[in-house]
């Protein structure tokens, strides 16, 4: 037998098996890889291509100048655009205040057992699924000075209101449209909070010798506080971009007294055809959100960090 024969052969690597963790964190990664992709396709992407086009001069027409910060200095000394940011800060603040207590109200009302309640919650969310313009025009005659709601007004004794033509009560037209629509959604969402709380809790407290006030600001409040930071986030998000009801009601007036900021934003780009300064407002507008979110977090957190 030859020496060649009898040498041994070149050492074959052996592969060690996936573990299973190995392969539920593969599997969860290329689960979530699709989502991350349309994410960052559709979503990061065209941001930063906004905040890039909010240092330009661009008017769809000739390719875009960079001309750095000049469209942020002066958005901060137009008043055109101050008073839309005025107006847009109006809208959140009476739109999303009243929002609050109503929809806990009703969350509260409808935890319990009343008769028909299904029927009576389904009928209480059909703002929520009604199309915003199919929305919009419906109001829109019912704000007439012969509408439905001058002559309820008129039932009660009320001169009619010039509600649509008025820069006076526009915009409060348009707030009590949002408050109506956004009331329903967030019932729910209070309401899914309220059936997450075990029941254990109101025993003791009734043993206790608690009232139904006592238990719901001891109890029902503290437990519904992250319930209540995803509302008033959610609410603030969703006021800060309201756009169709304005644009079909009013159009931004009368005086730019309904001019909210998305708004003022898509006039700025589509009728006046300045891409960078509205993608300047959008950059303003984003960061805002940002902002007062990352400040509602820190409140509704800080009692936690204190414990």
């Amino acid at each position: 037998m030859s020496a060649s024969a009898c040498a041994p052969g070149p050492a074959v690597k052996r592969v060690r098996p996936l573990s299973l963790a190995s392969k539920q964190a593969m599997f969860a990664y290329a689960i979530i890889f699709p989502t991350l992709a349309i994410l960052l396709v559709f979503r990061f992407l065209p941001m930063l291509q906004a905040f890039y086009l909010s240092l330009t001069q661009y008017d769809l027409v000739h390719p875009p100048k960079f001309i750095g910060f000049a469209n942020f200095v002066d958005l901060v000394q137009d008043p055109l655009f101050l008073k839309s940011a005025r107006v847009s800060l109006t809208y959140v603040l009476f739109s999303v205040v009243p929002v609050l207590p109503l929809s806990l109200g009703l969350a509260v009302l409808f935890n319990r057992s009343l008769w028909l309640k299904n029927l009576l919650r389904s009928a209480i969310f059909m703002p929520v699924v009604m199309p915003a313009v199919v929305m919009a025009v419906v109001w829109t005659f019912m704000y007439q000075q012969d509408g439905v709601i001058n002559t309820i007004l008129g039932w009660l004794g009320i001169d009619p209101i010039a509600w649509l033509r008025s820069s006076a009560s526009a915009l409060w037209a348009v707030i009590l449209i949002g408050i109506w629509r956004a009331t329903p959604y967030y019932m729910i969402i209070f309401l899914a909070g309220l059936q997450a709380i075990p029941a254990d809790y109101y025993d003791a407290a009734k043993m206790d010798g608690a009232g139904r006030w006592a238990s719901f600001w001891n109890i029902t409040l503290p437990l519904l506080k992250p319930t209540t930071l995803l509302v008033v986030v959610m609410n603030v998000i969703v006021a800060m971009k309201v756009f169709a009801v304005p644009l079909i009601m009013t159009g931004g007036g009368p005086g730019d007294a309904t001019r909210v900021l998305p708004l003022f934003i898509y006039q700025t780009a589509f009728e006046f055809f300045d891409m960078g300064r509205a993608a300047a407002m959008s950059v303003f507008l984003f960061v805002g959100v940002m902002l007062f979110s990352f400040i509602q977090v820190r409140l509704f957190t800080r009692g936690e960090e204190l414990r």
